[in-house]
């Protein structure tokens, strides 16, 4: 997006108000505070963020809201009113004021993103209906580091693929509800060991191992156009020399800007968490922050940190810092992300409760996951002897910040729980346990005497106590113990011998403990699946190989070849010239891709994989190894999209090829082009080759023209190399020719002083070129079919009808040599060619890295 700009200086009063407007700002009360007053009508801020301090009720929610769209009045723009409404643990609009909907890693474990679809679009129908129009969600953090203190739950799953999948699918109930999405914690906060709230967590892994995890489903995101992207407070030395975290680093915005393409709104993470504020101080890091590019800087808790860190902005500002080119382009972002979510601010609709609740408690009941089980174990009788053993709560710890977040690593669980057992056994003895406290001698006979032990944890993985106390149970008790793990799936999960019924909910949430309930005496069964603990592509890498050029991998490639894409087949001896040519192929049994690389540029020209072998990750794991060994293994950076030049199979991705096919590269970080579609066009000539008034036109030209030939070489390969030397297959296509011998199949057009003025390959089928391109046989002529392609003409003789001329040339020198029809690949303009007859035969979408 481009900003207006100018060398006109800002009054004052328009420098706060273009500044204001990169401030996202929250504050503490149930009304509007003193502060947030002087922070809206003075300092302009134009974003207010949330937290469960500032909710009460429905209606108390509903009012506030409204009051702080009054106060934006004055200013040119409404306010983004945000909040963290991740659902899960996450959830700052709690019942009774709203449904409690599952978090990540419960959707994750549905296995079904139409789940992540429509919870988000629930969710989108509540914060609308409340006054907030954006959602600091979803996460797309991968939990590839269980001992995670900050993630965990929040994230959908271990494996990039599966977050990006439900990541994607958020942002889209999201986005359709109205509600503006905000994709976090870029570049990925999942593998650390440190709350970056509390300190600075460092991740030490190279670009190559980001691009295969943590950026993955940021790339799907992007790709597919989220509108705002959250930084992290995290340390990657492994993407630039800087130790900066990367929501003040240039090289981590870089990635986002540059390598990804992307345009949307960039936003910080509050910057008085100890990740910045320890080290840079929050005023400071709010300068820096929008000198790395971020567009948004967001401060939560403290007026005179809001109002250092809008008056350090203005002063770096008026010193020249910061650009005003760069604020401008920033306001621009802000405004134009407004316009399509706030213009105009419509009268919130009512939420259906009831349908709601019905939809969470049919996607709790798809998530609770049944790990292991004793055969026949469940249902439980309801008349059995039970005991319930869970965690009590322990003194809460002080932190860097207050947000109101429930952290993912609590000891304890929800004393209500023991009321869910007892709707199916009234007389269940409810026992809670804490650190350091051993049970009394009355819950020590209980538990001995329970014909059924029910023991609830949260976060056993890294609560000492908590695992002690389950594995002396498991030795004990086995055959009669249940263990619901309520929020880390970790807890017991290695532990097969010691607790054999294990149950996981991902969240201390009353709705999922029912669910497990639910399972427990038989009213449900369990269909969710771990999304954790089976990395999908993993199993795939060792079996993917290089491509050997042997005939062994000639014909393995050609069968595939065949019954991957039997609507677009090809003769052995075709494909073996065109695997050829400076390739880096990449074969599996079950699959393969193709790829060239030529000056600078690397393209993906085919990926297959058997029918029966589809949705396993195998095209994930091929198309991700073509990315890796092509671009981040270079030695040069190195451009990467979709299709092929020379050799030819497809420019792009047919746009007849299903729906499903085409997401696939989109959903794996390759944007879709903006640029139009490409085609190939065919015509007959087995007739005329031009309507009359085009070869009457033709004829009046001041041209000659001539076939190719050797004495024509160094003339045209000089202009050819000084008029598309950006373009290095088609130089190479006329080098190709000449190299063979094959001159006469290039069209040569001379001005009155005999200077070579324009150029058209003229191939017939038979000819090395044609070879190269896969499917000219299944043209309508088929072995008949010839190309015309690369016709160029010299800079200083263009717009004289030259091309033209040139077309028609070659057109009658290929129906003279017993050509019967035309194909002209990989066309861009319209309406040129369908002058002379020309028809779209394929179209091609164009997708980039």
């Amino acid at each position: 997006m481009a900003a207006t700009s100018n060398s006109t200086p800002w009054s004052d009063e328009e420098l706060r108000t273009n500044i204001g407007q990169l401030f996202i700002v929250g504050f503490h009360g149930h009304v509007p505070s003193e502060d947030i007053k002087t922070l809206v009508t003075k300092y302009k801020v134009g974003s207010v963020i949330l937290f469960q301090r500032n909710v009460s009720d429905g209606p108390q929610l509903s009012k506030l809201t409204a009051s702080l769209q009054e106060l934006s009045q004055e200013a040119e723009q409404p306010l983004f009113i945000a909040i963290d409404q991740e659902n899960g643990l996450v959830t700052r609009i709690k019942a009774p004021i709203a449904v409690q909907m599952p978090g990540s890693m419960a959707l994750g474990a549905t296995g079904d993103p139409l789940n992540a679809v429509k919870v988000a679009s629930a969710t989108a129908a509540v914060l609308k209906s409340f006054g907030i129009n954006m959602n600091y969600a979803p996460i797309a953090d991968i939990n590839s580091e269980p001992k995670n203190p900050v993630i965990g739950v929040r994230s959908p799953s271990d494996d990039p693929d599966t977050v990006g999948r439900f990541v994607s699918a958020q942002i889209k109930g999201l986005s359709q509800g109205g509600i503006v999405p905000c994709v976090k914690h870029f570049p990925g906060h999942g593998d650390t060991a440190v709350d970056s709230h509390y300190g600075l967590p460092v991740i030490s892994k190279s670009r190559l191992e980001l691009e295969k995890c943590e950026l993955v489903p940021f790339r799907r995101a992007v790709a597919e156009g989220v509108e705002s992207v959250m930084t992290a407070h995290i340390s990657m030395p492994g993407i630039g020399e800087s130790k900066l975290p990367a929501s003040l680093s240039p090289e981590a915005i870089k990635i986002l800007r540059e390598d990804m393409k992307y345009d949307g709104l960039i936003i910080s993470d509050c910057l008085e968490m100890d990740g910045v504020r320890a080290t840079y101080g929050t005023e400071k890091g709010a300068v820096m922050a929008l000198k790395a590019g971020t567009d948004c800087v967001m401060i939560c808790h403290t007026i005179t940190a809001q109002v250092g860190a809008i008056e350090e902005v203005v002063q770096a500002v008026r010193s020249g810092e910061l650009s005003k080119e760069a604020i401008e382009l920033s306001v621009a972002r802000v405004k134009a992300l407004k316009s399509k979510f706030l213009s105009p601010l419509t009268a919130p609709k009512t939420v259906d409760i009831a349908a709601q609740k019905g939809l969470a408690s049919e996607v709790y009941a798809k998530s609770t996951t049944v790990v292991r089980s004793e055969p026949g174990i469940f249902p439980l009788s309801p008349d059995r002897k039970f005991v319930f053993v869970s965690p009590g709560k322990t003194p809460l710890s002080g932190g860097a910040v207050e947000s109101g977040e429930e952290k993912t690593r609590e000891p304890y669980t929800p004393a209500t729980f023991i009321e869910l057992l007892r709707v199916h056994n009234p007389s269940i003895v409810d026992i809670r346990f804490h650190d350091s406290i051993p049970l009394s001698f009355d819950a020590e006979r209980a538990i001995a005497e329970a014909q059924t032990i029910i023991l609830a944890t949260r976060n056993a993985s890294l609560s000492p106590y908590q695992k002690e106390f389950g594995l002396s149970l498991g030795k004990k008790f086995k055959k009669n113990l249940i263990v619901i793990a309520t929020c880390d799936p970790y807890d017991f999960l290695e532990e097969t011998d010691q607790v054999r019924n294990y149950i996981v909910i991902y969240e201390p949430t009353i709705p999922a403990f029912k669910s497990a309930v639910d399972v427990v005496f038989g009213l449900t069964k369990a269909t969710g699946t771990l999304p954790v603990g089976r990395r999908s592509m993993t199993n795939y890498h060792s079996s993917i190989r290089s491509f050997s050029s042997s005939e062994q991998d000639f014909e393995h490639v050609w069968k595939l070849w065949n019954k991957i894409f039997p609507s677009w087949p090809i003769e052995l001896r075709r494909m073996t010239k065109i695997l050829g040519r400076n390739g880096q192929h990449f074969v599996h049994e079950s699959g393969f891709c193709l790829s060239f690389v030529s000056g600078g540029q690397a393209k993906v020209a085919l990926l297959g994989v058997l029918p029966d072998q589809r949705g396993k990750g195998l095209g994930t794991a091929l198309i991700g190894k073509a990315v890796h060994e092509l671009t981040l293994n270079a030695a040069e950076p190195i451009s990467l999209s979709i299709g092929s030049s020379f050799p030819r199979l497809w420019p792009g991705v047919p746009t007849d090829f299903p729906k499903e096919a085409k997401d696939f590269f989109l959903h794996r970080g390759f944007r879709k082009s903006r640029e139009p579609t490409v085609r190939d066009l065919y015509r007959s000539i087995t007739t005329d080759v031009a309507p009359p008034a085009i070869i009457e036109r033709v004829a009046q030209l001041p041209l000659t023209y001539s076939p190719w030939s050797p004495a024509l070489y160094e003339e045209c390969m000089t202009k050819q190399r000084a008029n598309f030397s950006h373009n290095k297959a088609w130089v190479q296509a006329y080098e190709q020719l000449a190299a063979s011998n094959q001159h006469h199949e290039v069209m040569v057009a001379f001005d009155e002083t005999g200077a070579q003025v324009g150029w058209t390959l003229m191939c017939s089928p038979s000819s090395g070129l044609c070879q190269e391109f896969a499917f000219l046989p299944l043209m309508p002529s088929r072995d008949k079919t010839g190309l015309i392609a690369c016709v160029g003409v010299d800079a200083k003789a263009r717009k004289k009808g030259i091309g033209l001329a040139l077309l028609v040339k070659a057109m009658e020198n290929m129906k003279e040599r017993g050509i019967e029809g035309v194909c002209i690949d990989w066309v861009a303009i319209r309406g040129f060619y369908e002058t002379l007859g020309y028809k779209v035969f394929w179209e091609y979408e164009n997708y980039e890295w």
